[in-house]
Protein backbone atom coordinates (compact mmCIF):
# COMPACT_ATOMS: atom_id res chain seq x y z
CA UNK A 1 0.00 0.00 0.00
CA UNK A 2 3.04 2.15 0.86
CA UNK A 3 4.77 2.02 -2.59
CA UNK A 4 1.06 2.66 -4.30
CA UNK A 5 0.42 5.72 -2.00
CA UNK A 6 4.11 6.95 -2.89
CA UNK A 7 2.74 5.72 -6.30
CA UNK A 8 -0.28 7.81 -6.46
CA UNK A 9 0.62 11.14 -5.65
CA UNK A 10 -3.19 12.41 -6.06
CA UNK A 11 -4.56 9.69 -3.55
CA UNK A 12 -2.36 10.94 -1.18
CA UNK A 13 -3.30 14.81 -1.84
CA UNK A 14 -6.74 12.98 -1.24
CA UNK A 15 -6.21 11.60 2.28
CA UNK A 16 -5.15 14.55 3.22
CA UNK A 17 -7.69 16.37 2.56
CA UNK A 18 -10.36 14.17 3.45
CA UNK A 19 -8.57 14.10 7.10
CA UNK A 20 -8.55 18.22 7.28
CA UNK A 21 -12.18 18.28 6.58
CA UNK A 22 -12.31 15.41 9.51
CA UNK A 23 -11.27 17.70 11.98
CA UNK A 24 -12.68 21.09 10.38
CA UNK A 25 -16.21 18.78 11.35
CA UNK A 26 -14.92 18.29 14.48
CA UNK A 27 -13.88 21.86 15.10
CA UNK A 28 -16.96 22.86 13.82
CA UNK A 29 -18.84 20.32 16.24
CA UNK A 30 -16.75 20.90 19.20
CA UNK A 31 -17.57 24.81 18.85
CA UNK A 32 -21.13 24.12 18.24
CA UNK A 33 -21.26 22.14 21.52
CA UNK A 34 -18.95 24.34 23.62
CA UNK A 35 -18.53 27.56 22.26
CA UNK A 36 -15.21 29.91 21.49
CA UNK A 37 -14.66 30.54 24.99
CA UNK A 38 -15.27 27.14 26.28
CA UNK A 39 -12.19 25.88 23.82
CA UNK A 40 -10.42 28.65 24.92
CA UNK A 41 -10.37 28.22 28.49
CA UNK A 42 -9.47 24.55 27.63
CA UNK A 43 -6.39 25.71 25.74
CA UNK A 44 -5.55 27.99 28.72
CA UNK A 45 -5.81 25.15 31.07
CA UNK A 46 -4.11 22.94 29.34
CA UNK A 47 -0.76 25.45 28.72
CA UNK A 48 -1.63 25.92 32.67
CA UNK A 49 -1.75 22.04 33.33
CA UNK A 50 1.63 21.99 31.66
CA UNK A 51 3.59 24.46 33.08
CA UNK A 52 2.28 23.85 36.61
CA UNK A 53 3.53 20.59 36.11
CA UNK A 54 6.74 21.53 35.46
CA UNK A 55 6.85 24.27 37.76
CA UNK A 56 6.39 21.37 40.47
CA UNK A 57 9.44 19.03 39.04
CA UNK A 58 11.49 22.07 39.83
CA UNK A 59 9.77 23.02 43.05
CA UNK A 60 10.43 19.04 43.76
CA UNK A 61 14.00 19.42 42.67
CA UNK A 62 14.41 22.66 44.77
CA UNK A 63 13.19 20.93 48.01
CA UNK A 64 15.20 17.98 47.30
CA UNK A 65 18.48 19.90 47.37
CA UNK A 66 17.13 22.12 50.61
CA UNK A 67 16.74 18.82 51.98
CA UNK A 68 20.37 17.71 51.44
CA UNK A 69 21.77 20.95 53.05
CA UNK A 70 18.96 20.74 56.25
CA UNK A 71 20.84 17.23 56.71
CA UNK A 72 24.03 18.70 56.16
CA UNK A 73 23.46 21.58 58.83
CA UNK A 74 21.29 19.57 61.01
CA UNK A 75 24.35 17.18 61.23
CA UNK A 76 26.87 19.87 61.84
CA UNK A 77 25.05 21.75 64.56
CA UNK A 78 24.51 18.30 65.98
CA UNK A 79 28.62 17.97 66.27
CA UNK A 80 28.63 21.48 67.65
CA UNK A 81 25.84 20.67 70.82
CA UNK A 82 27.79 17.39 71.17
CA UNK A 83 31.15 19.72 71.39
CA UNK A 84 29.31 22.15 73.77
CA UNK A 85 27.86 19.94 76.20
CA UNK A 86 31.53 18.12 76.81
CA UNK A 87 32.86 22.08 77.57
CA UNK A 88 29.88 22.55 79.68
CA UNK A 89 30.42 19.51 81.50
CA UNK A 90 34.11 20.36 82.38
CA UNK A 91 32.75 23.65 83.14
CA UNK A 92 30.60 21.79 85.74
CA UNK A 93 33.15 19.67 87.03
CA UNK A 94 35.93 22.28 87.47
CA UNK A 95 33.11 24.29 89.19
CA UNK A 96 31.96 21.51 91.71
CA UNK A 97 35.73 20.70 92.21
CA UNK A 98 35.95 24.33 93.01
CA UNK A 99 33.10 24.92 95.63
CA UNK A 100 34.17 21.62 97.69
CA UNK A 101 37.34 23.17 97.62
CA UNK A 102 36.22 26.24 98.90
CA UNK A 103 33.69 24.26 101.30
CA UNK A 104 36.73 22.63 102.64
CA UNK A 105 38.53 25.36 103.57
CA UNK A 106 36.09 27.31 105.13
CA UNK A 107 35.57 23.98 107.74
CA UNK A 108 39.07 24.22 108.40
CA UNK A 109 39.15 27.43 108.90
CA UNK A 110 35.97 27.40 111.20
CA UNK A 111 37.67 24.50 113.09
CA UNK A 112 40.83 26.03 113.55
CA UNK A 113 40.13 29.74 114.53
CA UNK A 114 37.27 31.05 116.19
CA UNK A 115 38.28 34.55 117.04
CA UNK A 116 36.70 35.11 120.44
CA UNK A 117 37.99 32.21 122.00
CA UNK A 118 41.11 32.63 120.06
CA UNK A 119 41.25 36.31 121.51
CA UNK A 120 40.50 34.80 125.21
CA UNK A 121 42.74 32.25 125.02
CA UNK A 122 45.96 34.37 123.95
CA UNK A 123 45.13 37.15 126.92
CA UNK A 124 44.56 34.05 129.24
CA UNK A 125 48.44 33.15 128.39
CA UNK A 126 49.53 36.27 128.23
CA UNK A 127 48.38 36.68 132.05
CA UNK A 128 49.95 34.12 132.81
CA UNK A 129 53.49 34.66 130.98
CA UNK A 130 53.34 37.85 133.10
CA UNK A 131 53.07 36.25 136.25
CA UNK A 132 55.52 33.62 135.34
CA UNK A 133 57.87 37.00 134.64
CA UNK A 134 57.01 38.40 138.10
CA UNK A 135 57.66 34.73 140.32
CA UNK A 136 60.77 34.58 138.35
CA UNK A 137 61.79 38.18 139.47
CA UNK A 138 60.87 37.71 142.67
CA UNK A 139 62.73 34.69 142.71
CA UNK A 140 65.79 36.35 141.52
CA UNK A 141 65.43 39.66 143.83
CA UNK A 142 65.59 37.55 146.86
CA UNK A 143 68.68 35.73 145.54
CA UNK A 144 70.49 39.26 145.43
CA UNK A 145 68.68 39.91 148.92
CA UNK A 146 69.89 36.57 150.76
CA UNK A 147 73.55 37.15 148.71
CA UNK A 148 73.35 41.00 150.08
CA UNK A 149 72.40 39.17 153.83
CA UNK A 150 75.11 36.82 154.26
CA UNK A 151 77.14 39.91 153.38
CA UNK A 152 76.03 41.78 156.15
CA UNK A 153 76.28 39.08 158.57
CA UNK A 154 79.95 38.50 157.70
CA UNK A 155 83.11 40.82 159.31
CA UNK A 156 85.60 41.78 156.90
CA UNK A 157 88.17 43.92 157.42
CA UNK A 158 87.32 46.72 154.68
CA UNK A 159 83.56 48.56 154.38
CA UNK A 160 81.29 45.63 151.67
CA UNK A 161 79.46 47.36 149.41
CA UNK A 162 75.25 46.51 149.25
CA UNK A 163 74.53 46.55 145.36
CA UNK A 164 71.22 46.63 144.10
CA UNK A 165 70.03 45.47 141.04
CA UNK A 166 67.22 47.62 139.00
CA UNK A 167 64.23 46.00 137.63
CA UNK A 168 65.06 45.37 133.61
CA UNK A 169 62.93 47.69 131.09
CA UNK A 170 62.19 46.52 127.53
CA UNK A 171 61.69 49.03 124.95
CA UNK A 172 60.38 47.91 121.94
CA UNK A 173 59.96 50.87 118.95
CA UNK A 174 57.45 48.82 116.76
CA UNK A 175 54.84 48.68 119.92
CA UNK A 176 52.50 50.56 119.94
CA UNK A 177 51.24 52.49 123.24
CA UNK A 178 47.46 51.59 123.32
CA UNK A 179 48.45 47.84 121.69
CA UNK A 180 47.27 45.00 124.34
CA UNK A 181 50.76 44.30 125.74
CA UNK A 182 52.80 41.13 124.45
CA UNK A 183 50.06 41.14 121.30
CA UNK A 184 49.80 42.75 118.00
CA UNK A 185 46.89 43.12 116.00
CA UNK A 186 46.28 41.04 113.08
CA UNK A 187 43.41 41.16 110.27
CA UNK A 188 39.68 40.74 111.11
CA UNK A 189 40.83 42.76 114.27
CA UNK A 190 41.65 39.67 116.09
CA UNK A 191 44.73 39.56 118.19
CA UNK A 192 48.02 37.30 117.63
CA UNK A 193 50.61 36.54 119.78
CA UNK A 194 54.11 38.84 119.06
CA UNK A 195 57.12 36.75 117.97
CA UNK A 196 58.00 38.19 121.64
CA UNK A 197 56.72 38.76 124.96
CA UNK A 198 56.71 42.49 125.52
CA UNK A 199 60.06 41.85 127.93
CA UNK A 200 61.48 38.32 127.20
CA UNK A 201 64.62 38.90 128.67
CA UNK A 202 66.21 39.96 131.93
CA UNK A 203 69.62 42.00 131.95
CA UNK A 204 71.80 41.03 134.99
CA UNK A 205 74.83 43.00 136.49
CA UNK A 206 76.51 41.98 138.96
CA UNK A 207 79.77 42.90 141.12
CA UNK A 208 82.50 39.99 141.97
CA UNK A 209 83.55 39.29 144.69
CA UNK A 210 80.83 40.78 146.67
CA UNK A 211 82.42 41.61 149.70
CA UNK A 212 85.22 43.66 147.54
CA UNK A 213 86.99 45.96 149.63
CA UNK A 214 89.26 49.13 148.91
CA UNK A 215 92.73 48.60 146.99
CA UNK A 216 90.86 44.90 146.10
CA UNK A 217 90.28 43.85 142.26
CA UNK A 218 86.85 43.28 141.22
CA UNK A 219 85.51 42.00 138.06
CA UNK A 220 82.19 43.28 136.27
CA UNK A 221 79.52 40.89 134.42
CA UNK A 222 76.94 41.93 132.38
CA UNK A 223 74.14 38.51 131.38
CA UNK A 224 71.41 37.99 129.58
CA UNK A 225 68.67 35.75 130.38
CA UNK A 226 66.71 34.65 127.73
CA UNK A 227 63.51 34.01 128.22
CA UNK A 228 61.25 34.06 125.49
CA UNK A 229 60.63 30.82 123.48
CA UNK A 230 63.18 32.21 120.49
CA UNK A 231 66.61 33.43 120.22
CA UNK A 232 67.91 36.85 120.59
CA UNK A 233 70.72 38.52 118.62
CA UNK A 234 72.26 41.42 121.01
CA UNK A 235 73.14 44.12 118.38
CA UNK A 236 75.28 46.64 120.72
CA UNK A 237 75.86 47.44 124.21
CA UNK A 238 76.69 50.70 126.13
CA UNK A 239 77.92 50.87 129.88
CA UNK A 240 77.54 54.21 131.70
CA UNK A 241 79.00 55.13 135.11
CA UNK A 242 77.90 57.55 137.87
CA UNK A 243 80.54 58.28 140.59
CA UNK A 244 78.61 60.97 142.56
CA UNK A 245 76.90 63.20 139.75
CA UNK A 246 79.72 62.70 137.86
CA UNK A 247 78.87 60.67 134.50
CA UNK A 248 81.75 58.42 132.11
CA UNK A 249 80.88 55.34 129.69
CA UNK A 250 80.41 54.47 126.47
CA UNK A 251 79.83 51.13 124.09
CA UNK A 252 81.38 48.27 124.85
CA UNK A 253 81.78 44.69 123.01
CA UNK A 254 79.50 42.11 123.24
CA UNK A 255 81.32 38.72 123.48
CA UNK A 256 78.20 36.65 121.99
CA UNK A 257 76.60 36.77 118.34
CA UNK A 258 73.25 35.20 120.20
CA UNK A 259 71.76 34.07 123.07
CA UNK A 260 69.37 31.29 122.25
CA UNK A 261 65.81 30.56 123.80
CA UNK A 262 65.75 29.71 127.43
CA UNK A 263 69.60 30.50 127.68
CA UNK A 264 71.87 32.75 129.78
CA UNK A 265 74.71 34.06 128.10
CA UNK A 266 77.59 36.45 129.47
CA UNK A 267 77.43 39.94 127.23
CA UNK A 268 80.44 41.48 129.05
CA UNK A 269 82.47 41.19 131.81
CA UNK A 270 85.69 43.85 132.71
CA UNK A 271 88.54 44.09 135.62
CA UNK A 272 89.67 46.84 137.61
CA UNK A 273 90.62 47.93 141.53
CA UNK A 274 88.12 49.19 143.85
CA UNK A 275 88.71 52.53 144.69
CA UNK A 276 87.66 55.34 146.78
CA UNK A 277 85.55 56.63 144.02
CA UNK A 278 83.62 53.34 144.34
CA UNK A 279 83.38 52.98 147.62
CA UNK A 280 81.83 56.39 148.52
CA UNK A 281 78.08 56.45 146.76
CA UNK A 282 76.04 56.81 145.26
CA UNK A 283 77.24 55.20 142.71
CA UNK A 284 75.42 53.33 139.55
CA UNK A 285 76.28 51.66 136.62
CA UNK A 286 73.74 51.28 133.49
CA UNK A 287 73.72 48.45 130.85
CA UNK A 288 71.65 49.30 128.00
CA UNK A 289 71.61 46.51 125.26
CA UNK A 290 70.41 47.32 121.74
CA UNK A 291 68.85 43.37 120.17
CA UNK A 292 67.06 42.18 117.54
CA UNK A 293 65.17 45.08 115.15
CA UNK A 294 65.96 48.31 117.65
CA UNK A 295 64.58 47.05 120.48
CA UNK A 296 66.51 47.87 124.27
CA UNK A 297 67.15 46.21 126.99
CA UNK A 298 68.48 47.73 129.94
CA UNK A 299 69.09 47.71 133.90
CA UNK A 300 70.42 49.53 136.50
CA UNK A 301 73.01 48.41 139.43
CA UNK A 302 73.41 50.84 142.37
CA UNK A 303 75.24 51.44 145.74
Amino acid sequence: MSSSRSNDPGRELAEVRERLHRYQVYLVAALAVFGTTTLAAIGLVSLYGFRLSKSLSETEATLADLRAQTAAKTEELGRGLARQEQELTAIRKAANDDLAAIREANRKLQSVRDPAKELTALREANQALWQELASQRAELLEAFDDRDGDAGVAVPQAPVSRFRLGETSYLDPAERPDAIKGFVKGDENVFRASALPSNPALLVIEVDPEKVALGEAYRLSVRLVNQSNRSIVPRSMRLDWSFQGRNTGGDVRVEVDRVEAQKTALLYSVSGQWTEAHKNGPVSVTATVTVDDGARVSNVLSW
